[in-house]
């Protein structure tokens, strides 16, 4: 699907404090491998989950040209599955954004959501004491603005449980498993 490609676009909701405590933490095989994400470019994304240290997944998008290395965290919140994605890279000039995605089913298909910018920005404009937040432009029109989450991971936490099922609040995402046959290692 073309949502797969806005994950680290700049139209994503991102936030500077994770989405999970330790005791959030859990471990998902079913997870483990190569999920292709159809797109509307020229090719499709596979987003690669390898079992990473302790409980975390190391987390690969590879593009037709470019492959970005991201870690992983599986979490629930209310018996619901989530996955916190943040970047390895460690440049202490940077805050590394995380990014959360919802785990709606993971067999036969990997049906994931995110929060909506759109959504979340329409939100925090008649309401901006819902959640901390800044707004952040990210392109050249006016309305070229996503929103960067500054709350605390319990606020984080009782938004995303406030919000689980509210209309418009996640974009869908969905991955195929890619299947690993003998002839397509040859």
């Amino acid at each position: 699907m073309g949502a797969a490609a806005v994950l680290l676009a700049g139209c994503v909701v991102t936030s500077v404090c994770p989405f999970y405590t330790a005791k959030d933490v859990v471990f998902e095989p079913a997870l483990l491998g190569d999920w292709i994400a159809e797109t509307n470019s020229a090719g499709n994304e596979i987003w690669k989950f390898d079992q990473g240290e302790d409980l975390a997944y190391r987390f690969t998008i590879i593009k037709p040209d470019t492959a970005s290395v991201m870690e992983a965290h599986a979490f629930k919140l209310d018996g619901q599955l989530f996955l916190d994605v943040a970047s390895l890279e460690q440049d202490y000039h940077v805050i590394p954004p995380h990014y959360l995605l919802k785990v709606n089913q993971v067999a036969p298909t990997l049906r994931l959501s995110q929060l909506d910018n759109d959504w979340l920005k329409d939100l925090v404009t008649k309401k901006p004491a819902v959640i901390r937040h800044h707004l952040v432009k990210s392109g050249d029109k006016a309305d070229d603005v996503r929103v960067v989450l500054t709350a605390d991971t319990s606020e984080l936490q009782k938004f995303v449980r406030a919000n689980l099922k509210t209309e418009g609040a996640w974009a869908d995402i969905e991955l195929r498993r890619e299947e690993w046959s003998q002839n397509k290692k040859e």
